[in-house]
């Protein structure tokens, strides 16, 4: 089992969970446990990075909310919990049963701490076939090895010496893999991994790219069926700017139409996106992360 957990708000909690390893606006802690690996992400508490609490959210595949603290920073992770389909595990330290019914918040479960892991595992969802995708955090060169990028397998299983295709549109190839500081030659979906890269330099790899069986390449308009926080009162119209984050990529983004359910992006930054990913809205005002789509083809 290999599991992406999203821990908004509790820098213990992220602590208790595994061992503090990368950083950069997302720590990532590790734990391994027999052949279960449980990597929590813990976004930058900073003000000026609500990105990154939008971005753990989109890779992690369940969240551990903790309401140790029932300040403005729970609240914001809440609404955003609410927007996206995924697991919740809410800790018991405080009750929070008025703001979680307030938020809209569906699919939860109130666990103990000691609890936990035991309950985190119980949310492990079954491997996700199809075409292989990797997307990457970070990139560096490592010398007598050439480039390495870290990130997860969000879909698929990835294996040694595989032919894939980088954001640009280069085929690079998989020279070796790690995992856990382990070398390794397969990497099933949901896995943490540094990957050597032969045929591109680090430098033509950046933070949101993807490694994917098919081509994937960057788009300035993206089109989104989208849907506002129940506690946010947004009215989305044409010419609004908003920032708009896709896992790990992140844009500010002008809303080129707005009709119904249905917005046209134009992106300051445009970054590779299949259709279904799903993208968070950020505007300045509180609660910050306000509305969730998913990206259409067109």
């Amino acid at each position: 089992m290999n599991l992406i957990v999203a821990v908004p708000v509790d820098e213990a909690l992220a602590s208790f969970m595994g061992k503090k390893g990368s950083a950069n606006s997302i720590t990532f802690y590790n734990r391994k446990e027999g052949g279960d690996v449980i990597v929590a992400l813990l976004p930058s508490q900073d003000e000026d990075k609500t990105y990154a609490l939008a971005e753990s959210l989109l890779v992690a595949s369940s969240v551990v909310l903790s309401t140790a603290n029932l300040d403005k920073r729970f609240g914001e992770a809440l609404v955003a919990c609410s927007l996206l389909d995924k697991k919740v595990l809410v800790t018991d330290d405080n009750d929070a049963s008025a703001l979680l019914k307030d938020a809209g918040l569906r699919d939860y479960s109130i666990v103990s701490r000691s609890d936990l892991l035991v309950r985190l595992r119980e949310t492990a969802s079954a491997q996700a076939d199809g075409p292989v995708r990797v997307d990457i955090d970070k990139a560096f060169p490592v010398k007598g090895i050439g480039t390495v990028v870290l990130g997860f397998v969000t879909r698929g299983t990835l294996r040694q010496h595989d032919k894939l295709f980088h954001t640009s549109g280069k085929e690079v190839l998989v020279r070796s893999m790690q995992s856990q500081d382990e070398d390794i030659t397969t990497a099933i979906t949901g896995t943490r991994v540094g990957i050597s890269l032969k045929d591109i330099g680090d430098k033509e790899v950046e933070k949101g790219d993807l490694l994917t069986t098919q081509a994937v390449a960057k788009r300035g308009t993206l089109t989104i069926e989208y849907r506002v926080g129940k506690m946010a009162r947004e009215s989305v119209v044409e010419g609004a700017r908003y920032g708009i984050a896709s896992n790990f990529s992140y844009s500010e983004c002008t809303v080129k139409s707005a009709s119904g359910s249905t917005l046209v992006l134009e992106l300051t930054s445009p970054f590779p996106a299949e259709p279904g990913d799903r993208v968070l809205l950020i505007r300045k005002q509180l609660p910050r992360i306000f509305a969730a789509g998913s990206v259409g083809k067109a």
